[in-house]
């Protein structure tokens, strides 16, 4: 509501400090669009399933995963760094050796695995002609001794694991590293999801036919009418017919006829069943003109991928204050960690989660292509107190969370917390960048035979 206060401090380390269960963040998105995209899994499947809303079984799908919305947060922390706004501690990867690599480092909040990345793993840091491996390092020592109890190394390296969430399974100690829950989990749903199908068409401006001509895979990539020009087939001497049969298609020229889309596995053949007949049929005939035999009759038909018009879309961001008070933070691995200490870095672990689902919100929802929403309700966080207690509502918008981000920080610092500001750079190990160069190598070639 409008009159709600703002979110403070002194309000987010009582809350901490005491027995308060999380805070949450309750959305109304409408789309912006009729119709909503949502992301595609194996087979072409969207994530469907029925919720309980009100007292009522309705059928819903997922438009946006806890881990994408992990992703969009990070997203949202770098690209607020980049401009300035604050400062977090981040280790980083310049990939200045590799030309155009796409993007000119990796940071610790873009990596897949966060500071346990592979990326980070495979890189060196400090200078001379041996520089250590990260993991072999001074800072990945002190990687390797995590645990619930000794979470001081990534508060002072990379804080942003503790409220997302990490799993050091590439680290020394492989699957049986060490894991933290995530703090902050988030998803986005589409309320009363009715599927419908979309269509595919080109139409080719210089109208070339599929009898024109035939094509064939050209020396040295792309594509040629000329046989005589065409790669050999080892065993028959033959050209080779560019993709599947060497018609003009396979180039992507010329007209595609207008068609329904539908879901495909991952080898290009379409999935069949739908909500009334999800398997195939087993009939028993008649046992008397059958011999007592059966056979199997498929009704199932293609499943159109086509999106799906929503009643509305609901954001639910939830961040779990007693996952930040199982973590402790001494100063050394061992020893005991001091109360005043916990509770300052609890608080500072909260407040940047709740400024990461800020930036986000306030960066809006354009998820992917055909699925835009926008929120048509004010943001206010609820904070679920002890049993008993009624929900505290609370406004934060970007520049209040900041602040609120920036008193956490220094709050830290004056319990003698080790929070490290200047950005650890890390350089890729020299079998990393030969890895990206040759990726980068095939990825062109690919493109230029691409069907």
């Amino acid at each position: 509501m409008p009159n709600d206060p703002t979110l403070s401090y002194d309000d987010l380390n009582a809350a901490v400090a005491g027995s308060s269960a999380a805070l949450r963040l309750t959305l109304k998105l409408e789309a912006v669009s009729p119709k909503v995209f949502p992301p595609t899994y194996e087979g072409g499947k969207y994530a469907t399933e029925d919720r309980n809303i009100n007292g009522q079984k309705i059928p819903c799908v997922l438009l946006d995963s806890v881990p994408s919305q992990a992703n969009r947060m990070e997203l949202a922390l770098q690209d607020a760094i980049d401009g300035g706004l604050f400062q977090l501690p981040l280790v980083s990867v310049n990939f200045a050796a590799v030309d155009n690599p796409g993007l000119p480092k990796i940071t610790s909040l873009q990596a897949p695995h966060r500071i346990a990345d592979a990326i980070l793993r495979d890189s060196t840091i400090g200078e001379g002609k041996k520089p250590a491996k990260f993991r072999e390092s001074e800072i990945g020592k002190e990687l390797d001794k995590l645990s619930a109890g000794y979470a001081t190394p990534l508060l002072g390296y990379a804080p942003h694991c503790l409220v997302f969430g990490m799993w050091d399974s590439t680290g020394p100690r492989g699957g049986l590293g060490v894991k933290f829950a995530r703090a902050l989990v988030s998803e986005i749903i589409g309320v009363n999801a009715v599927p419908g199908v979309t269509s595919s068409s080109r139409i080719d401006p210089l109208n070339i036919r599929v009898n024109s001509g035939t094509l064939y895979k050209a020396k040295g990539g792309g594509w040629t009418l000329d046989s005589e020009l065409a790669e050999k087939d080892p065993k028959t001497k033959k050209a080779v017919l560019l993709g599947k049969d060497g018609k003009p298609s396979e180039a992507n020229h010329g007209n595609v006829t207008p068609d329904l889309v539908y879901r495909k596995d991952k080898n290009g053949n379409l999935v069949l069943g739908d909500s009334e007949r999800p398997v195939m049929m087993v009939v028993f005939d008649n046992e008397q003109e059958r011999g007592h035999k059966y056979v199997i009759r498929d009704e199932r038909k293609p499943i159109a991928k086509g999106g799906f018009t929503i009643d509305y879309a609901e954001q639910t961001t939830v961040l779990s204050l007693p996952a930040l008070r199982r973590l402790r933070f001494p100063a050394k691995s061992g020893e005991k960690s001091t109360p005043e200490g916990d509770n300052a870095a609890r608080t500072y672990l909260a407040a940047l989660g709740l400024l990461g689902a800020t930036l986000a919100v306030e960066a809006g929802y354009d998820l992917r292509s055909r699925c835009l929403l926008r929120a048509t309700n004010a943001v206010t966080w609820h904070l679920l107190g002890k049993p008993g207690d009624a929900d505290k509502p609370f406004a934060l918008d970007k520049i209040a969370a900041i602040e609120l981000y920036n008193k956490a920080l220094a709050a830290v610092q004056k319990a003698k917390l080790p929070v490290h500001l200047e950005e650890i750079v890390l350089t890729p190990s020299a079998d990393l960048v030969t890895l990206v160069k040759k990726s980068m190598e095939l990825a062109a070639a690919e493109a230029g035979t691409e069907d």
